[in-house]
């Protein structure tokens, strides 16, 4: 998983879409877009750009996605 947050989130820093400037805001509008493409196309390739985007959100704010990925999952099973 580590592989797939650092290579994505590198190839949209190469393209000068994610910069040290980036914020917040810019990450909800790009997940909002693709939210949108994928309700309108339901195609599996704009579920996996929603899912990219909220990975790069977690790098971009160092957080460690995969630990509160498997958090969430043993807060779901408690339920």
């Amino acid at each position: 998983m580590k592989y797939l947050i650092e290579s994505n989130y590198n190839s949209i820093v190469k393209r000068g879409l994610i910069n040290s400037h980036t914020k917040f805001k810019e990450f909800i509008d790009k997940l909002d877009e693709e939210v949108n493409e994928y309700k309108e196309s339901n195609e599996p390739e704009e579920l996996a750009d929603i899912i990219l985007v909220c990975l790069n959100i977690a790098k971009h704010y160092d957080i460690d996605i995969e630990t509160e990925l498997k958090n969430k999952i043993t807060k779901n099973y408690e339920r």
